[in-house]
């Protein structure tokens, strides 16, 4: 069994893919597997594969029907076999060469975390990049409070992180926009002990064409996430401090005003058909009444 499994959902885009792949065959650690599952509908990933005649090393399986995202990032975990996983999404790619043995180190040199990542260089085609990184402060932060990645998803891309191999932990397929924050959530609320790196272990290419370039901006995904992800953090809120629950309530109710939300029905127009807190109603209905009104409630829900 190797070290750890990095796990590729691949979708056509082979030139991307190639640099991906060969970011990992040049990584002076070598205990790991590569896991492609291919969700393209032609052999575009196959042929590449092919090509690389490494069967020791590159694990290829064609999906018989087209998953999607995140359902193909979850058959990639499912058919690896290593103690760690190491997502990385095909238009990304490992930045230096003991990338991969410094990501193994977080999880080697922290026995009781089970989740850990780096900070990110992110670049665009047109050749503009800029760095993802966060303070001590607010790792601090994010291990005692992890609800603000409902606000802000300082962790970065699946592909900045590294996890233990856990089969009852995958990501959720009712969400395609805040896949990647509702797991982190669920992963540090059952365990806060994680480790970072400040180093740029790993590139995001922000290519066009990507699942959250659709996503964004959207109205009924961006609406029917958030009230998603609320419902399944309200069920838990005991867990969390009443702080933390109140800053996805404001949260909450910003993306309403962002896109025009004004009742309930609007938000069930979405496709979200699960409990609303009843402050965002009371903020509805009021806000409905005038927008003066709504604001001074707004004001008492920032204050209590």
């Amino acid at each position: 069994m190797p070290k750890v499994s990095i796990c590729i959902p691949a979708y056509n885009q082979a030139e991307h893919l190639k640099k991906t792949i060969d970011s990992i065959l040049i990584q002076t650690y070598q205990d790991y597997e590569i896991v492609i599952t291919d969700d393209s509908p032609g052999t575009i990933v196959a042929d590449l594969v092919t090509n690389y005649n490494l069967p020791e090393k590159i694990k290829y399986f064609k999906n018989t029907t087209i998953l999607g995202s995140p359902e193909n990032w979850n058959e990639s975990i499912l058919k690896a076999s290593g103690e760690y996983i190491k997502i990385l999404h095909h238009d990304d790619w490992l930045n230096f060469d003991d990338s991969l043995v410094k990501y193994v180190r977080l999880l080697d040199e922290n026995p009781g975390a089970d989740f850990a990542f780096s900070a990110t260089q992110a670049i665009y085609p047109q050749g503009v990049d800029w760095i993802h990184e966060i303070s001590e402060s607010q790792l601090v932060e994010l291990k005692n409070h992890p609800l603000l990645l409902y606000s802000n998803n300082i962790v970065g891309a699946p592909s900045t992180t590294i996890i233990r191999n856990n089969p009852e932990l995958r990501f959720d397929r009712n969400l395609k926009w805040h896949v990647d924050i509702e797991y982190y959530i669920r992963q540090i609320t059952r365990n806060a002990k994680i480790a970072y790196s400040s180093e740029l272990l790993v590139v995001t290419f922000l290519a066009e064409g990507r699942v959250s370039d659709k996503c964004k901006g959207n109205k009924k995904v961006e609406v029917f996430e958030y009230f998603y992800l609320l419902g399944k953090i309200a069920i838990q809120r005991k867990t969390y401090s009443t702080s933390s629950y109140k800053n996805c309530i404001l949260r909450a109710i910003k993306v309403c005003k962002d896109f025009e939300i004004k009742s309930l029905q609007d938000i069930r127009d979405c496709g979200y058909h699960g409990s609303v807190p009843n402050c965002i109603q009371v903020w509805l209905f009021m806000n409905g009444l005038s927008s003066s009104l709504g604001k001074l409630y707004l004001k008492f829900l920032r204050n209590i």
